[in-house]
């Protein structure tokens, strides 16, 4: 009873933030909103979902491992893992579509679904198009781990290292704002859990 409360209470939540964010929206394609309104939330949203998009592949790196705090269950390693990347390529969702009502930059759909087509940057715009289409094939495999084969579903789960790396030329190629450090940081994150999750399959192997 108490988690349907607590799940009943995140659908409206959720409800009310698309709603909020239906409503910006709106303002900004009739222009009633400022003109920085919608660079500003393409902003945010993009860098937002980037750190997390950072987390969650490195959480995934370490799930299983023997460096995971006792405490942290895989039930909630892979809770984590999965809340963490939906709310990625739902922060995607919302960088891509205040692209379409940005009074500097504005974007069409096929400028943001085809990459080359964008008018500003073409290549660094592409790059996040090519981020994103990683990213919904490791989030939307991930619901048929058990029915694919296990070679390929992992080789596919794997496109989220590559998926990484493009969304973090991505943001440093393509954002106005000096953000260089937190791309450092992400990128040292994701690193040092790739090197570890490295060690310890080698050091498997071996024994």
């Amino acid at each position: 009873m108490k988690q349907e409360r607590w799940f009943s209470l995140n659908e409206a939540l959720a409800g009310l933030m698309l709603a909020a964010l239906a409503f910006v929206w709106l303002l900004a394609f009739n222009q009633l909103a400022p003109s920085t309104l919608a660079w500003t939330l393409t902003r945010v949203s993009g860098v937002t979902s980037y750190v997390l998009l950072s987390i969650s592949v490195a959480l995934g790196a370490l799930m299983a491992s023997a460096y995971v705090p006792k405490w942290l269950a895989k039930a909630l390693q892979y809770g984590w893992h999965g809340l963490l990347s939906g709310f990625a390529l739902a922060l995607v969702g919302v960088h891509v579509v205040f692209t379409f009502v940005d009074t500097q930059y504005p974007q069409t759909l096929l400028g943001v679904l085809i990459p080359g087509l964008a008018s500003y940057a073409p290549l660094a715009l592409a790059l996040g198009t090519l981020a994103t289409y990683g990213m919904i094939t490791v989030y939307g495999t991930f619901a048929y781990k058990n029915k694919l084969p296990r070679t390929v579903w992992r080789t596919l789960h794997l496109l989220a290292y590559p998926s990484f790396i493009l969304a973090t030329v991505h943001g440093l190629w393509a954002g106005s704002d000096t953000l260089g450090l937190l791309y450092i940081g992400a990128s040292l994150l994701v690193i040092f859990t790739f090197l570890v999750r490295i060690f310890e399959v080698r050091k498997t192997a071996r024994a």
